[in-house]
């Protein structure tokens, strides 16, 4: 569905009192942010009705949206909220693109960076996800952008742009694929002072 792409401008008015918000989950599924506590897609009907569940396993609260209109709100939850504003969850989700947007800045100085400029807009009062919380889904998040890491040795393949160095001198004077694999890099000049 198109409403997940662009977040920013992507709220469901239910009420006068509440909201909904599309958001995406760490591991990068849809799901929906509404009064405190987040649902995962279910089902999805051919004439176009979802079935959202509650995201904690032992929860049966669930909702029916259509033509991104909440219909109904089925059973209560059995759990306490997680209590995170809409505030913080955007700014997660800055986080989170950001890293994959700037793969070579330190994911570290990202997370850093992004907490820093969200506590001077809203204060300290609120509770800031810790970055240890955060890790594995940052770091899943920069692996989707980045590279694989070569399986086979048949597999590595360095591009002549790779090979010279800023003063377009040649750098790999050896590259042998048999019996196993060496790569050695230096310019003339260096070697020449060895």
């Amino acid at each position: 569905m198109d409403f997940f792409k662009n977040k920013s401008q992507n709220f469901w008015n239910i009420t006068s009192l509440t909201m909904c918000c599309p958001v995406t989950t760490q591991k990068g599924s849809r799901a929906i942010y509404f009064r405190q506590n987040f649902y995962r897609l279910q089902k999805r009907n051919k004439n176009d009705p979802e079935r959202w569940m509650c995201t904690n396993r032992h929860c049966s609260s669930s909702l029916i949206t259509k033509n991104k209109t909440i219909q109904s709100v089925r059973g209560t939850h059995n759990h306490g909220n997680v209590k995170r504003s809409l505030s913080i969850i955007k700014t997660v989700d800055k986080i989170r693109q950001e890293v994959c947007d700037s793969p070579s800045k330190p994911i570290t100085q990202i997370y850093n960076d992004a907490v820093s400029t969200y506590r001077q807009i809203n204060g300290t009062a609120e509770i800031v996800p810790i970055f240890d919380v955060l890790r594995s889904t940052l770091y899943r998040d920069r692996a989707t952008v980045l590279p694989k890491l070569p399986i086979d040795l048949n597999d590595l393949l360095l591009p002549d742009k790779f090979t010279k160095n800023l003063y377009n001198e040649t750098m790999l004077f050896c590259d042998q694929k048999q019996p196993s694999c060496v790569l050695a890099f230096a310019s003339l000049t260096a070697l020449k002072q060895l």
